[in-house]
């Protein structure tokens, strides 16, 4: 079977409401690429019908593994929104913004199936299966079955491209559950440097560091996708993404902006309620989608961030930029690990923010673009070839 009529089934994070830009984008670039070798491309989605024993059965594994925490995080922004009616009205206007996105790019590639058993069936329609990348193999995810592809027959070849833990390292009680899906794939092309340390030693398989999808794409591709948006700030301005709930990280900036007698535009609370993002900023944004995102990143003066894909399109774009860890290297939640090995992968280690007082300094060093650039090309070519010769992995 050639590849212009194999069926690929693409499981690719997408959050009902979710207005996380990166990880939109870096499924907009898998579409993209996929589209672009030539194969026919199916989205993925799983309505979860648990019955009230599944959920018994599953729920120690979630308290032990976070859900509580997130579950508080979730109700104290929705508590928020009801109480603050302006707020609620701007994040909505940036949930349509997002979910337009998502409803043009991502919903006529979509095959919905509603329980456990119809997703296990529809797998077979299916000439090859892949999990795509972002965080889907965080903690609470190993329950669901889906973005560790478990629901995948074993008839059907699977594999996982630039997918992430998020972290450095896998909780205890985790570590066999883990082990048994890594087992079950072919192929498997992981993010991190940590994310292939995971795999080789906790199970049978050797994983392979691969680009981010979003690297994929070219920044000549990029500026292509967004040559429609008419998102524009008429004055120089530092753009500030941080999704992190850290204050001295905002106090940082602000004092940046004060330095470079320059107005701080900012995307306040982007995952849920961010009570340090109140007031902060100059220039705030709700109503842009994610390719206005990238379009106001590209014509910026100066980049700060505490996220992966803003710290991906600002070496895209080379733009002069740093970036802060969203959560204290000693807070054993931090995710930081996904940004030391982004850094490390392309020698900008320099361009991680560990010391407020000198960011001012760090974010005018020159970085060595031409550099960059042909790592990127050789990087960008490895990983376009992983891809490809997995999708055409038989059984």
């Amino acid at each position: 079977m050639g590849n212009a009529k194999r069926k690929v089934g693409g499981v690719i994070i997408m959050r009902p409401n979710h207005n996380n830009y990166g990880t939109s984008l870096q499924g907009f670039a898998t579409v993209k690429i996929v589209q672009k070798l030539g194969y026919d491309l199916r989205i993925i989605r799983y309505n979860k019908q648990r019955t009230l024993g599944e959920m018994f059965r599953t729920l120690p594994g979630l308290l032990r593994s976070g859900a509580v925490s997130s579950l508080i995080e979730s109700w104290k922004s929705a508590r928020f929104k009801k109480t603050h009616p302006d707020y609620s009205t701007l994040i909505d206007k940036r949930t349509h913004a997002v979910n337009q996105f998502k409803q043009k790019y991502f919903e006529p590639l979509c095959d919905y199936y509603s329980g456990w058993k119809s997703l296990c069936k529809g797998s077979t329609q299916y000439d090859i299966v892949f999990v795509g990348s972002d965080q889907v193999w965080g903690p609470l995810s190993l329950y669901a079955g889906f973005y560790n592809l478990l629901f995948v027959d074993k008839s059907v070849p699977q594999f996982s491209y630039a997918s992430s833990f998020g972290k450095s390292f896998i909780l205890n009680h985790q570590k066999k559950g883990v082990a048994k899906f890594l087992n079950k794939m072919d192929a498997i092309g992981v993010r991190e440097i940590q994310g292939k340390e995971i795999v080789d030693e906790l199970s049978e398989k050797k994983a392979t560091v691969v680009a981010d999808p979003t690297l994929l794409l070219t920044r000549e591709e990029w500026e292509n996708a967004i040559k429609k948006s008419s998102a524009k700030i008429d004055c120089p301005y530092i753009l500030c993404y941080m999704l992190g709930p850290r204050l001295d990280n905002r106090l940082a900036v602000k004092k940046l902006g004060e330095q470079l007698n320059m107005k701080i535009v900012v995307f306040r609370h982007m995952d849920w309620y961010e009570p340090a993002d109140d007031n902060f900023g100059d220039i705030p944004i709700y109503e842009a989608d994610c390719l206005d995102f990238i379009s106001l990143l590209k014509n910026a003066a100066y980049v700060v961030t505490d996220s992966f894909h803003c710290s991906v399109f600002s070496i895209l774009f080379h733009k002069q930029f740093v970036t802060f860890y969203r959560l204290k290297p000693t807070n054993r939640l931090s995710s930081h690990s996904r940004i030391d090995s982004l850094m490390k992968i392309f020698g900008l280690e320099k361009r991680i923010v560990k010391e407020d007082d000198g960011v001012l300094d760090q974010i005018k060093q020159d970085v060595d673009w031409e550099k960059v650039e042909q790592f990127l090309g050789s990087y960008r070519a490895k990983s376009l070839d992983f891809f490809q010769n997995c999708l055409e992995i038989r059984r």
